[in-house]
């Protein structure tokens, strides 16, 4: 084997271990991913628009006696109740999906679907 082809094979090598080795970076997992504290539900539609509504994850894992019930989004200058029960958090809890109807506002109501997130 000549000096030339000594080198040559050499530097084909690097070159190959290099490119290993940045497709492995790559390619690894950036780490563990962290479940949010709290989740963001839309509503149905009605009347040509939705609502939102945010549920805590400890409201989730410790229900209240009392459950929760706060306001949804403004969306077309109004807002509605949205209540849930503590078994109805407890359901969730469990992996279960709970549908959750909000009060009625302006001659409408409308729609939640809460399953667990984390």
């Amino acid at each position: 084997m000549t000096r030339k082809d000594f080198l040559l094979t050499g530097a084909g090598g690097i070159s190959v271990l290099l490119m290993s080795l940045s497709f492995m970076r790559c390619s690894s997992p950036a780490g563990p991913t962290v479940p949010a504290t709290d989740k963001a539900f839309t509503s149905t539609s009605a009347n040509g628009h939705t609502h939102t509504i945010t549920i805590q994850k400890s409201e989730v894992e410790n229900p209240p006696a009392a459950g929760i019930s706060r306001e949804t989004s403004s969306t077309s200058s109004h807002t509605h109740t949205f209540t849930m029960t503590q078994a109805q958090l407890q359901t969730v809890m469990a992996g279960g999906s709970v549908d959750i109807t909000t009060a009625v506002t302006d001659n409408h109501q409308h729609l939640f679907t809460i399953t667990k997130w984390f």
